[in-house]
């Protein structure tokens, strides 16, 4: 039986490639074609679909990234278990391939507050009378750039010197209790002078 079905195979090599050449042609026709770019076209929607949500969580590594360094430079490293410093090796290497990729981290802590900046978010002003000017004070979240463009917004909290308007109030308070005091030394002094009065007439009688 096995030689039968192999010699009905070699009698008709011919039916072989006309159905491949067939399977070619329908293949090649237009309606496929216009199939095949609609599949096309579909996934690069879905892709577009995706992009966002890509780029949001592409954001929330990079803050995570930048929270741990963050963390580690308060600590003395060198100081630190040979686990710990490898595991610090890691981030600072996830930091320098994030930097590669032109994705740009950044943290504004201790610069003047720009007025007017898109990129940032106020999350709180804070008066504070040693500042002269607003300091961003603490970076909640950074700024983050790809490719020169923003994904991520900034929030920040701002020190703000405390207003001339707060400051009149505590003068124009600390005035008005000390001229108040005044009359009161007064009358306080005219009473203890009428009390030693009466008390010496009597001797002078």
């Amino acid at each position: 039986m096995g030689q039968k079905s192999r010699n009905k195979k070699a009698k008709h090599p011919k039916r072989n490639k006309i159905n491949l050449l067939s399977n070619l042609s329908w293949n090649m026709k237009p309606s496929n074609l216009q199939i095949t770019s609609k599949q096309k076209v579909a996934a690069c929607e879905v892709r577009d679909c995706e992009l966002p949500k890509l780029i949001a969580l592409l954001a929330d590594v990079a803050t995570g990234i930048w929270r741990i360094k963050n963390k580690f430079s308060t600590v003395d490293i060198d100081g630190l278990p040979d686990e710990i410093k490898k595991a610090y090796r890691h981030v600072e290497s996830t930091w320098d391939a994030l930097s590669s990729a032109e994705i740009e981290i950044r943290d504004q802590t201790g610069e003047k507050f720009p007025q007017g900046n898109p990129a940032l978010k106020v999350i709180a002003f804070q008066p504070t009378p040693s500042v002269q000017y607003e300091v961003i004070a603490e970076t909640i979240k950074p700024t983050i750039y790809y490719n020169g463009r923003l994904i991520q917004m900034g929030q920040v909290i701002v020190e703000k010197p405390q207003s001339t308007k707060s400051n009149e109030k505590l003068t124009n308070a600390n005035s008005s209790s000390g001229t108040s005091s005044k009359p009161n030394d007064k009358n306080s002094a005219k009473r203890s002078g009428e009390k030693n009065a009466k008390i010496e007439k009597p001797k002078g009688a």
